[in-house]
């Protein structure tokens, strides 16, 4: 059986220098998503950063759902 490919949304929040909240979206699926010690790895399959590697901190994961 072919093995079924989910899509996600990974969004986070940070504060930037200024003390202002700042959110970032991505899109990325289950085949590229990794769980470290401390961290989520994942590339995204859409948008401007498409194909880069991420590494976002679990304090900085604000969501994380399937599309």
């Amino acid at each position: 059986m072919a093995e079924i490919i989910r899509e996600y949304v990974i969004e986070t929040r940070r504060y930037t220098m200024n003390g202002k909240t700042k959110f970032d979206k991505w899109v990325s699926n289950n085949e590229s998503i990794k769980i470290e010690e401390n961290y989520i790895r994942f590339t995204p399959i859409k948008g401007k950063e498409k194909g880069k590697r991420m590494y976002i901190p679990f304090d900085n994961i604000h969501i994380v759902r399937e599309v």
